[in-house]
């Protein structure tokens, strides 16, 4: 679900940033919201 997220905001923010920075922040922030889901302790 974050994929489809990214992907449906990538778009819009590629016409502000060009299309490789809002790439690279889409798959940053999927990366981001993984990696804080899967290290939670408890």
């Amino acid at each position: 679900m974050a994929y489809v997220a990214a992907f449906a905001g990538s778009h819009p923010l590629a016409k502000r940033v060009g299309a490789w920075p809002a790439v690279f922040g889409a798959a940053g922030a999927v990366a981001l919201a993984s990696w804080a889901v899967a290290d939670r302790r408890g």
